[in-house]
């Protein structure tokens, strides 16, 4: 129980860039990337198949925004995917994949809500990977979703910490 108030507490500082919260509220939870619905769900498969995040719908050339504000740590192509990984703090990590282009470069800064980017298409499906880790461990990302700008009591939700 212990692990999990603290995992709790370090999101949601890790959340807003000093100054950038309104007044009287908090944000617990990472925002969409893009507004679109989950079409193919987390799904990991052993320690290497499966699927390792969720992909959100966008059509192609939609702005792919960060979750929540950090430092890129990887901006670039993996598995022939254009991908940008951020860093939370807190042991929270983020990437997004399947970009038509990658508007930041490792080691700049985003606010929570900046555009990083533009979505794409894999497979013949026009939407963006979304991953979340914790600690180096994948995890739902869907667990994650759902930020709210509100008073503590009204934002807080409960996140499994692997």
């Amino acid at each position: 129980m212990s692990r999990l108030r603290i995992l709790l507490v370090l999101v949601g500082l890790s959340l807003f860039a000093p100054g950038m919260a309104p007044a009287g509220s908090s944000c617990v939870g990472l925002s969409p990337p893009v507004p679109g619905d989950i079409i193919q769900l987390f799904a990991p498969i052993g320690r290497y198949a499966g699927h390792w995040g969720v992909d959100l719908e966008a059509p192609v050339g939609a702005p792919v925004f960060v979750a929540a504000s950090g430092v890129v740590t990887f901006s670039g192509v993996v598995a022939g995917n254009s991908t940008i990984s951020v860093d939370h703090g807190g042991g929270l990590k983020t990437s997004y994949s399947f970009l038509s282009h990658r508007g930041v470069d490792r080691g700049s800064w985003v606010g929570r809500g900046s555009q990083i980017g533009l979505s794409d298409q894999h497979d013949g499906a026009a939407a963006v990977h979304f991953s979340v880790r914790v600690e180096g461990v994948y995890v739902d990302p869907s667990n994650f979703l759902g930020c709210q700008a509100a008073p503590p009591a009204n934002a807080l939700r409960l996140v499994p910490v692997p």
